[in-house]
């Protein structure tokens, strides 16, 4: 009996075919219904529905959005700002098949087509299934995006799932065809979207643009995330980008000598996350205040003005068995305005290491006010790290203090694996300290030797907050030296209870969850890494 061949379904939303159109009404109950958090309003948010509606109307989208934070009745009115659904997303379903594709590019055309070009789109997000080229889908679609004032583009390709490849082993040469190809010609029709200010490509074979490439002259955010291209293709797209104020590369393969040249734009903020064939990294932008780094160390890290950095993430999850050539620390001495910082437990060892041979060159890191520490392990040595760090870089306007321990229970190196000597701590005083949070605390001996030393030296430290591994916390808790406790909190608060030169106006505060009421400046790049 033959069987009938069952449809591809793609999860493209074909609500847009035809187009809804809420009525002005709709807005008006959806803004009125949550009151202003204050008092009274003030005479704009009293303005009525369709003249506030308009207002957001005559904004680019980031402002739109950022008008929320004026009040509760501002908050998410601007998704109702047209008529009309201007937040388009396409994207395959996770049971379709790689031949599937065109489907996929005929429901794009078919929804487009309900619209009028004259009806505007905020954002626009297209995930391209594998296996197939999209130069002239691409090119249309972004013909249509134009017309429509787009602000938002976000292309990536999106990947069949496991079981559906392996349903199919006759198709080898689609599932080595892991990114889909877009147009040579995609940077000039990138161009003709005059609004277009955030631009994101996943995935995506990007062809290096020519040397007469147009100016994106309204370009602000650009992420390229899996994006195999090159150090020269970077360099025309930066150039060809005059309002580019934040860059994102991430798993960007072919980089090898990233550099920045950034003069004659507002770039302030580039991120880095493993780049795994970078070398080094240039950067040429009188107003950068960020750098977020992940990944392996570069050999060299330079910075025109590093002066004016404010904000810096150094991260490397990778165990080495020796320490690689790299000036990062030397670059860390010239940051004197940085006020906050994120290292890992590699990143302290470099310092400690590093540091000790600089005579000083910490000690310029007088303005931080939050720190967090990364702690792949937590061994003995790992604490002299710690104690190494404060004792270079004494952080005299600390304020801020978060530490990630590491999140296994039972870590196979809390033991002592290296005969080191063990220090004391360091006679530091943390004199603006306000707050400590150490996250996956298990009450191993060398964690209570580093509570201890925090707890000492925090004068008028205000909030104490431990997150305990969910593992723990439904365990009796037996010891000699107390009596029997109900869990593992209850032993954490009658142990922490115990530490001396805890003043009474100290709030600890002991959780097996995070809730994010405390939290680090960096805690997103964490999480995406």
């Amino acid at each position: 009996m033959r069987h009938k061949k069952k449809k591809s379904r793609w999860a493209a939303d074909l609500s847009l075919c035809p187009p809804s159109s809420p009525s002005l009404s709709t807005a008006a109950a959806a803004s009125s219904s949550s009151e202003s958090d204050d008092g009274g309003d003030d005479l704009l948010t009293q303005l009525p529905d369709t003249i506030r509606l308009h207002i957001l109307t005559l904004l680019p989208l980031k402002y739109a959005i950022r008008t929320g934070a004026l009040s509760s009745r501002w908050r998410g009115l601007w998704r109702l700002r047209w008529p009309h659904p201007a937040a388009l997303q396409f994207s395959p379903s996770t049971t379709a098949l790689p031949d599937s594709a065109d489907q996929f590019v005929s429901s794009i055309d078919r929804c487009l087509s309900f619209r009028d070009r004259s009806l505007r789109i905020d954002s626009l997000s297209l995930a391209l299934p594998p296996g197939r080229r999209y130069d002239s889908d691409i090119k249309r679609w972004l013909e249509y995006a134009s017309c429509c004032g787009v602000e938002d583009l976000h292309l990536a390709v999106s990947f069949p799932s496991a079981a559906t490849t392996s349903a199919r082993p006759g198709r080898r040469a689609a599932r080595r065809n892991d990114r889909a190809a877009v147009p040579t010609a995609f940077f000039f029709s990138i161009c003709e979207c005059s609004n277009l200010s955030r631009l994101t490509l996943c995935g995506l074979h990007l062809a290096s643009p020519g040397a007469n490439i147009k100016r994106l002259s309204s370009l602000e955010v650009l992420s390229l995330f899996a994006t195999p291209v090159t150090d020269a293709a970077l360099k025309r797209i930066i150039a060809a980008c005059p309002r580019l104020r934040s860059l994102d590369l991430s798993f960007c393969r072919k980089l090898r000598r990233i550099s920045i040249t950034a003069t004659g734009c507002p770039l302030t903020s580039l991120t880095i996350i493993d780049c795994v064939r970078a070398v080094e990294v240039t950067v040429s932008a009188p107003g950068l205040r960020r750098f977020r780094f992940a990944g392996n160390y570069l050999t060299t890290y330079s910075f025109d003005n590093p002066s004016r950095l404010e904000d810096v993430h150094i991260l490397s999850g990778i165990p080495i068995s020796s320490l690689p050539r790299s000036n990062w620390v030397k670059v860390l001495c010239g940051l004197f305005n940085l006020k906050v910082l994120t290292l890992c437990n590699l990143s302290l060892q470099y310092i400690v290491v590093e540091g000790a041979k600089l005579m000083g060159g910490l000690r310029s890191l007088r303005s931080l006010r939050e720190i967090q520490l990364l702690m792949g392990m937590m061994t003995d040595e790992n604490l002299m790290d710690i104690y190494g760090f404060f004792r270079l870089c004494e952080c005299p306007r600390l304020e801020k203090l978060f530490i990630e321990l590491p999140t296994n229970t039972r870590d196979p190196f809390v033991e002592k694996y290296l005969e080191i000597l063990e220090e004391d701590p360091p006679e530091v005083e943390f004199e603006y300290l306000k707050m400590i949070k150490i996250s996956n605390f298990k009450d191993h001996s060398n964690e209570m030797r580093l509570v201890r030393f925090l707890l000492e030296k925090a004068s008028s430290l205000e909030s104490f907050v431990v997150v305990a591994p969910k593992e723990l916390v439904g365990d009796e808790y037996n010891k000699r030296d107390l009596n029997a406790c109900s869990d593992f909190l209850q032993y954490l608060q009658l142990k922490l209870s115990s530490i001396q030169k805890v003043p009474l106006r100290r709030q600890i505060i002991l959780s097996d969850h995070d809730d994010n009421k405390f939290r680090p400046t960096h805690w997103d790049v964490y999480s995406t890494v």
